[in-house]
């Protein structure tokens, strides 16, 4: 069973995760120093700001810059995006496109801010299209309450290491596990301040859970 960071930001200079390619890359050592098969480099993409096909240029070019620079026994990197979701998604152009490469998996960032209806409709109206399945980014940084309305709609979730290092676990988050609503864990990682140290303390102290939501994940990746 291969580990997988399902949600990270390594690519150099194509957001705010990695500033050039010696940061990415001392990113990508330390995901292989705490055991992490694949990286799934998640770089931001906000709709107001570029299409996808700007997009997706941009994170292609990133991705070759660091790819030359990758040893055989690094983690292999699977290219995504985390897609900040707003009224009107499922309408947008080409949104297939930000799926995970080789799947058809979208990884949806939530606003921080009280989600509008519309927002919620939009990211319902999504998980519905035949050709895609939505996760819901970090669904521990956002109101329990909202995030059980879309589990509850059948979304699937991916939680942040951060909050599962502690030995202490929030009751939010245990019941999400308890229930099996997560299917994948990310470092979510932006540049090497804390470096893999939140992923290795979750898989310390989350046992109980951690092969069984990367055997998900890795059904998921196929």
């Amino acid at each position: 069973m291969l580990t997988i960071d399902f949600h990270a930001h390594i690519l150099p200079g194509c957001d705010h995760g990695s500033r050039d390619l010696k940061t990415s890359l001392q990113q990508v050592h330390l995901a292989k120093d705490a055991g992490v098969d694949v990286i799934c480099a998640t770089s931001h993409f906000y709709a107001h700001q570029e299409s996808v096909d700007d997009f997706l240029q941009r994170r292609n070019s990133a991705f070759e810059t660091l790819r030359g620079k990758l040893g055989a026994d690094d983690p292999r990197i699977r290219l995504g995006a985390e897609v900040l979701a707003f009224a009107g998604i499922e309408r947008m152009p080409g949104v297939e496109k930000l799926c995970l490469a080789g799947t058809d998996l979208i990884l949806i960032e939530m606003p921080f801010i009280d989600w509008d209806e519309a927002v919620i409709e939009s990211v319902l109206e999504l998980s519905e299209k035949p050709d895609l399945r939505v996760v819901l980014a970090h669904i521990d940084r956002y109101k329990p309450a909202d995030v059980d309305q879309l589990l509850g709609e059948g979304l699937m979730a991916q939680l942040n290491v951060e909050k599962l290092s502690g030995l202490l676990l929030m009751r939010e988050m245990k019941g999400w596990l308890e229930q099996e609503r997560v299917f994948a864990f990310g470092s979510d990682i932006h540049g090497c301040d804390t470096g893999y140290r939140d992923w290795l303390r979750a898989k310390k102290y989350r046992t109980k859970y951690w092969d069984e939501v990367m055997e998900k994940t890795n059904r998921l990746l196929g």
